[in-house]
């Protein structure tokens, strides 16, 4: 029982030491953004992190997206390797990082589901200067619902008590931004700011909103925006950025839309809506998992909606997806399945096949395992 007691105590001690040294390093970093939100946490935190740097600023950031990525420059970054599952006690060894290569701003995204480890992570963790949160959308309710203010009401455990508070989100502003007045300043950015010939200039889609939260932040920490933007254009995208894979096959133009990242409905439909113009003639290709039917229904909800001439099913149990097609009214001569792992260059054939002279293919799904292979064939032909 005394050893119990002593080692207890020991823990307790080495906790508390490992805290200060923690909290030691955080002071020297000046500038500390958080991004949180539903969608484009991973997008937001590069861009920030890009148009700091062209105003000369050491940055160090850290996305937790498609793929983990802890990044140094504009086209400098290195895989989060993790022994086991993710942590946000990560977050600790993230700052140590910084503070070794001289960084003083640091941008990070958001790590936490659960309402009361984002307010460790941000309070106690890593006490934000900046936090930014994208957007409230109905994603992971089943962790931070079971509506959609849960989710506003989740994000806002993580807002800090002083700083500023970044959002394009008006319509639940007042649940995440609930102590206005007593030491935090809450700006919400305006995408009608960011001009069409802004966001054409990267060399992946960006949404505006993305950006005007990206240069807004840029913008209160002193950076030009016109410099801002420009950095934020030659820097390199998340992996999950959507993109637009040009090809052509068969004597047929296809534009392949890469919206596999996108993980709730709203956005995917918002995608839709964004991208569905560029053709009259339109395919919808879902990527299923096996292991997430339920998801696959989902899916098969929203997409019935869509204006498609063609729908394409790849991947794992194809069949729960196109079983709940037919019971949202899409006719079976309209429906194709190439599940179960095919090789993608089936796929891109059979896409030629049901392609008219300019076809958009809109890809939503599943983005691990075959979706990933899928849009690297894809990205390949397009080269």
């Amino acid at each position: 029982m005394i050893l119990v007691l002593i080692l207890l105590l020991l823990f307790v001690g080495y906790s508390i030491v490992e805290y200060a040294i923690h909290r030691r390093h955080l002071g020297r970093i000046p500038v500390r953004v958080q991004v949180n939100g539903t969608r484009g946490k991973s997008s937001v935190t590069r861009l920030i992190a890009a148009g700091l740097r062209a105003a000369g600023r050491r940055v160090v950031a850290k996305t937790t997206g498609t793929s983990p990525r802890f990044i140094t420059g504009d086209n400098e970054e290195s895989p989060v390797r993790r022994l086991g599952k993710a942590n946000i006690f990560e977050q600790v060894r993230l700052v140590r990082r910084a503070v070794a290569l001289g960084a003083d701003a640091l941008v990070f995204e958001n790590m936490s589901l659960d309402p009361q480890y984002q307010e460790i992570e941000a309070r106690m963790l890593l006490r934000p200067t900046h936090h930014v949160i994208t957007n409230v959308r109905p994603d992971h309710l089943d962790v931070m619902g079971p509506t959609v203010r849960d989710v506003a009401l989740a994000f806002a455990r993580g807002v800090p008590r002083r700083g500023v508070l970044f959002t394009t989100q008006r319509d639940y502003l007042h649940v995440l931004s609930p102590r206005g007045g007593r030491g935090l300043e809450t700006v919400v950015s305006d995408e009608s700011r960011v001009g069409a010939d802004q966001v054409t200039g990267f060399d992946h889609v960006e949404h505006a909103e993305n950006v005007a939260l990206a240069l807004d932040v840029c913008e209160r920490l002193g950076v030009n925006r016109d410099a801002a933007l420009v950095g934020m254009q030659r820097s390199r995208p998340d992996p999950g950025a959507m993109r637009i894979y040009d090809v052509t096959v068969s004597g047929k133009r296809l534009a392949i839309v890469n919206t596999l990242a996108a993980n709730d409905p709203d956005s995917i439909a918002r995608l839709w809506r964004m991208v569905s113009p560029r053709a009259a003639h339109r395919v919808v290709l879902v990527n299923c998992r096996a292991d997430r039917t339920d998801r696959s229904k989902q899916l098969a909800d929203l997409v019935a909606g869509f204006e498609a001439a063609e729908y394409v099913a790849t991947g794992g149990l194809t069949r729960v997806f196109l079983s709940r097609a037919r019971q949202r009214g899409v006719a079976t001569t309209r429906l194709h399945d190439l599940g179960e792992d095919r090789p993608p260059s089936e796929v891109f054939e059979r896409l030629g096949l049901l392609a008219e002279v300019e076809t958009l293919v809109f890809a939503t799904g599943n983005t691990v395992g075959y979706g990933d292979r899928l849009m690297a064939h894809f990205a390949e032909k397009a080269a």
